[in-house]
């Protein structure tokens, strides 16, 4: 199974939940949000490094047929989480069953693949293991008409995956998501998005006023070649209960 993803929470989306029903999604809520940029400027590359955080704590599950996971992402589309977009994200899944997933790692590590939403279906590489306290590269590209997704560890591309872009990119942002399936996700420990780097197609020397930070923390986000080029040397995400519901949105179907 590969996840789909729907409506992404944005800044002024974000509501305390009162229930997880079973067969939701939750959003944790300490994401960064960046874009749009301003006139004809237009993300042409993405690029960030990530060690994912120990792997979800204090999970359940009542049925083995529908099991609970959880994805940590950093996505590149178009509009403001709209899903009738695509959007380009390559993505780390755990679960307590990986196999139910499509992985081979074990239940202490995390999965990794080059991924893209798309309203029809999720289109995605097959999960390569991520061994624990290792970092992985991450690059989205816009490259003649198609957006390239490259994920690379230790030096080594490991998950590449080219898809048409159906629009020019204007967002960028970081989710942390669980499927609850039969139980509940429990708690994500917090973690960095570190070297974030974002080229525009020109310059917009103002792009900086467009991040928005939801529970999280950056070191200054800035320009030096007068705004093509923007970068932030950390961005800390805050530990997410996935049960507790100050902490998410919940969306259900």
């Amino acid at each position: 199974m590969r996840p789909i993803y729907t409506l992404v929470p944005v800044v002024a989306a974000i509501r305390a939940a009162a229930s997880q029903p079973s067969d939701s999604w939750v959003f944790g809520n300490s994401f960064f949000y960046l874009g749009p940029p301003s006139g004809n400027a237009r993300i042409t590359k993405a690029t960030y490094s990530i060690l994912p955080p120990s792997v979800p704590t204090n999970t359940t599950v009542s049925n083995k047929n529908d099991e609970v996971w959880v994805s940590v992402w950093v996505g590149a589309s178009s509009t403001a989480g709209d899903e009738n977009a695509n959007l380009y994200q390559p993505l780390f899944n755990w679960s307590p069953n990986q196999e139910s997933q499509g992985c081979s790692a074990s239940a202490d590590e995390w999965c990794v693949a080059a991924s893209t939403y798309t309203p029809d279906l999720q289109i995605g590489q097959e999960y390569v293991t991520v061994p624990q306290n290792t970092t992985v590269e991450f690059e989205i590209a816009v490259v003649n008409g198609k957006v390239v997704q490259t994920v690379t560890m230790e030096d080594k591309v490991i998950s590449k995956q080219s898809n048409t872009l159906d629009a020019s990119l204007q967002y960028l942002y970081s989710s942390n998501e669980c499927y609850t399936g039969s139980g509940g996700c429990g708690t994500l420990a917090g973690y960095s998005i570190t070297n974030l780097t974002v080229t525009l197609s020109e310059a917009d020397t103002n792009f900086a006023s467009v991040m928005r930070l939801n529970k999280v923390t950056e070191s200054t986000f800035k320009s030096t070649d007068g705004g093509i080029t923007w970068h932030t040397d950390k961005i800390t995400v805050s530990s997410i209960d996935f049960d507790f519901s100050s902490d998410t949105e919940v969306s259900s179907y």
